[in-house]
């Protein structure tokens, strides 16, 4: 039974680590990205970025600036577990909008995480992701003209009910 508890706190910590990669790109927290990386992790994102893990957080946030919103998800989180290693496929839904010559833009992108992750001095970490991209769309969309309270840095809400969450 031991087992089979380290082994769900193992996968739990992962994931965590998966959903707090979105929470950093989302506010543009880079010190928070880094932080799920082990130093020597690497990244693979394709024609958008190839090198050092906490380099393609850098590259995100940048890239994410000019853009009015941005907001990512994943699912389908499959973990294989072999000691201090892991394995792990998410799928991955990122809707980004910007304003453009006066009209906004959708950017949908849906794809997948493929990482590898291995426990070092205790800390799981990130030390080589594969983004699969599936498929993306852009498109003009009319907003609902809901206000929204939600910005992209430490100003944030979501900050004062997660203290430490961030930077």
């Amino acid at each position: 039974m031991k087992d089979a508890a380290a082994r769900l706190i193992d996968k739990d910590a992962i994931r965590d680590l998966i959903h707090t990669y979105c929470r950093a790109v989302d506010r543009l927290d880079v010190a928070l990205g880094h932080a799920i990386w082990h130093e020597d992790g690497v990244a693979d994102y394709g024609a958008f970025y190839q090198g050092d893990g906490r380099g393609v957080i850098d590259a995100i946030c940048k890239s994410h600036e000019h853009l009015d919103s941005h907001s990512h998800q994943v699912s389908n989180i499959l973990i294989r577990l072999e000691g201090d290693r892991a394995w792990s496929e998410a799928y991955v839904t990122g809707t980004m909008r910007r304003t453009h010559e006066g009209k906004v833009i959708q950017i949908g992108i849906w794809g997948r995480y493929l990482d590898a992750w291995e426990r070092r001095g205790g800390r799981w970490g990130l030390v080589k992701r594969e983004v699969m991209h599936d498929h993306d769309e852009v498109r003009e969309v009319t907003p609902a003209g809901q206000p929204s309270r939600a910005t992209r840095g430490p100003d944030d809400p979501s900050f004062a009910y997660l203290p430490g969450a961030g930077a």
